[in-house]
């Protein structure tokens, strides 16, 4: 006889990773349990307009996470939202899950709590997000083919949008605090000859400027080491200074992660620990919804043939 859980199951983080091992997970006839502590869709639902996820030329965020969620349940995953999951007791079989609101028991647990995107905290910056404010230029550069945009940042992150841009904007400027980039030499070499970017160097941005009808319009900025005071027409923002992985929970009960923060997973999505999985931007990778939808897909799947072979885990999982 297997042994009794409440779940087979349980997945943390309601993003298009955490909802597409829910759709896989219970269409595997798995009682399925999605916990989030906020609500469906992650970072995803909060993009104005998705255009560039297969099948779809152009969808919100919130329709596409409304989407996700009717599926999932579809057949037959329970999802409850505005539940922090605080702890999981992983040293035995069943796994125990705690959360705010109760304790359950699993089988697996896959882990997709995803990032943040750093904010510059300044004045229009959420005002202006979706309406000209975006932290990812492959979603939202090609909305703003042929205009002038901004790029806020020197690392890998705001060199590569500011590459991407310069093949979509008509002009792209480069804004760092500093006088000279952090990026690694290779990107740095291509952007200091891609004539479609102007750098901006020793400055930051003080206040982002539109209205609610033709979003942003421009930026005010700060040279820190001379005071001058300045402002740039442009008709977005991308901010590329860095991301915080939520990863407090992984680190709780020792899960690797990597020097950003991220979660090690394999090629099956599979962490250090026996029955625990990760998938989407807590993982390393490109950060876009479709390689989170087939990382979320990866461990479901993993973790199902995982349990029923056991040989990873050894005799004990062959009862579950």
């Amino acid at each position: 006889m297997g042994i009794s859980t409440d779940y087979d199951m349980v997945i943390v983080g309601a993003g298009p990773a955490g909802m597409a091992a829910a759709i896989y997970g219970s269409r595997m006839g798995w009682r399925t349990l999605v916990l989030d502590k906020v609500a469906v869709g992650g970072l995803a639902a909060t993009t104005s307009i998705i255009e560039n996820y297969p099948g779809f030329s152009e969808i919100s965020g919130m329709e596409f996470a409304e989407r996700l969620r009717k599926q999932a349940e579809k057949f037959g995953a329970t999802i409850r939202e505005l539940v922090e999951v605080t702890d999981i007791e992983c040293n035995k079989f069943p796994i125990k899950v705690i959360t705010s609101s109760g304790e359950f028991s699993t089988k697996v647990v896959i882990i997709s709590t995803g990032t943040n995107h750093r904010h510059l905290n300044v004045t229009g910056e959420s005002d202006f997000e979706g309406k000209g404010v975006s932290f990812c230029a492959t979603c939202d550069g090609a909305l703003y083919e042929n205009k002038i945009v901004a790029v806020i940042g020197g690392g890998n992150s705001a060199v590569t949008e500011a590459l991407y841009l310069s093949n979509v904007a008509r002009k792209v400027y480069l804004i760092h605090r500093r006088d000279s980039l952090r990026a690694e030499e290779s990107l740095q070499k291509q952007i200091l000859n891609t004539s479609e970017v102007e750098f901006i160097w020793d400055t930051i941005v003080e206040e982002i400027e539109g209205n609610e009808f033709d979003g942003v319009k421009r930026v005010k900025t700060k040279n820190i080491k001379t005071g001058e005071e300045d402002s740039v027409r442009v008709k977005a923002v991308f901010i590329a200074i860095g991301i915080i992985p939520n990863n407090e929970l992984a680190k709780k009960i020792g899960i690797n992660l990597n020097e950003n923060g991220l979660i090690i997973v394999d090629k099956n999505q599979r962490t250090n620990i026996p029955r625990i999985y990760a998938a989407g931007d807590i993982t390393p990778g490109q950060g876009q919804i479709s390689v989170a939808v087939g990382e979320g897909t990866t461990a479901a799947i993993s973790a199902f043939l995982d349990m029923k072979g056991g040989d990873w885990y050894g005799q004990e999982t062959k009862t579950g």
